[in-house]
């Protein structure tokens, strides 16, 4: 009931789902309950998001399915920022329990406000080579079959609607065809639906237009959509005009990357293959928006680009290699002598 209500975003329901059971989990190793939890034993769950122990119990670097017996809860130790997601979740749940009399009290209110502010440089980044041996793995994907073509197809449009556009996974998978459409002036731009279901758009460079028509061609479909074309834009890759799920879409981008590292280290590119081993898919957003700071994009088109409502948090993709930021303040900062006298 706590998630069926109407204004919750599918990603949303995916994460609170998530940490209600993380929590329950905790409870129940500790003999707890909902009803039961005080204000000090969220105290103490607050203190083991930081430190998840024992780890044999609860953490696994490897995704396994839920009902693999490898399966833990965790990846390792949450970031303070997920830390505070995670309490606010919890949070909405005490609050919405409670409303509805399904506990007598509501602990959860005595934790407050929390937020993070983090000024850090976000560094979940790829170098363009990274990007270019994506494409590349996308394109050598085998096609002998009708379905290993649609997968092909498939994942070079991924990697190049994920890169140059910086969406998010859920961004994409919940389009439609008739998300990209064309204005009044001739430019093509990708419509979604983003954080706090909040509506956006992001251009749709002429790459990417050719990448969708190959895309929508190789679907059987019509080189560009109707207007109110209600057809998936991320299909399933067996053959159907249906939706790919969340989780399919993330699968399809990590069998992409694997090969991808692999492609890295043939090439002697080592470095950039420990950094796609690395990387998820929301690495292509962050590497989307550096990459076009880089390249001379205003920070303002940035920000308007990455959807950020406070440009402060486009500025943390900002960046300088350390060689040139070294070069650049030794030549400028010295200390000048006195005249000599």
């Amino acid at each position: 009931m706590w998630l069926r209500r109407p204004n919750l975003s599918p990603r949303t329901v995916r994460n609170a789902r998530k940490e209600a059971e993380r929590f329950v989990l905790w409870l129940r190793a500790h003999g707890l309950s909902l009803r039961t939890t005080a204000y000090e034993d969220l105290l103490a769950y607050a203190a083991f998001l930081a430190d998840p122990a024992p780890a044999d119990d609860w953490i696994r670097a490897e995704r396994y399915p839920r009902s693999d017996p490898r399966w833990r809860p965790f990846c390792g130790p949450l970031s303070p920022a997920s830390q505070v997601q995670a309490l606010t979740v919890l949070k909405g749940l005490f609050s919405w329990a409670r409303a509805a009399q399904y506990l007598p009290t509501n602990p959860a209110k005595l934790l407050g406000s929390m937020r993070v502010v983090s000024n850090e440089a976000i560094e979940r980044f790829l170098p363009p080579a990274a990007i270019a041996f994506m494409l590349l793995a996308a394109e050598h994907m085998p096609a002998s079959t009708p379905s290993a073509a649609l997968r092909r197809a498939r994942a070079r449009f991924l990697v190049q609607a994920f890169y140059l556009t910086a969406v998010r996974l859920s961004e994409l998978a919940g389009a439609d065809m008739r998300s990209v459409r064309c204005d009044d002036a001739g430019a093509w731009w990708l419509h979604v639906l983003g954080k706090g279901r909040r509506h956006g758009k992001v251009p749709v460079p002429a790459a990417l237009l050719d990448e969708y028509r190959c895309y929508r061609l190789a679907y059987g479909l019509a080189a560009m959509p109707a207007p109110g074309d209600t057809v998936p834009l991320v299909l399933s890759s067996r053959g159907s005009l249906r939706r790919a799920s969340h989780n399919a879409v993330a699968a399809a981008m990590k069998v992409i990357m694997r090969r991808a590292v692999q492609l890295a280290n043939e090439h002697g590119q080592h470095e950039v293959a420990h950094r796609l081993g690395q990387a998820s898919t929301h690495w292509l957003r962050h590497s989307s928006l550096t990459h076009q700071l880089d390249r001379g994009v205003p920070l303002k088109t940035v920000q308007l680009n990455g959807r950020h409502a406070n440009i402060g948090t486009t500025g943390r993709y900002l960046h300088k290699e350390d060689a040139t930021r070294h070069a650049e303040t030794a030549a400028a900062i010295t200390i000048v002598p006195l005249p000599a006298s």
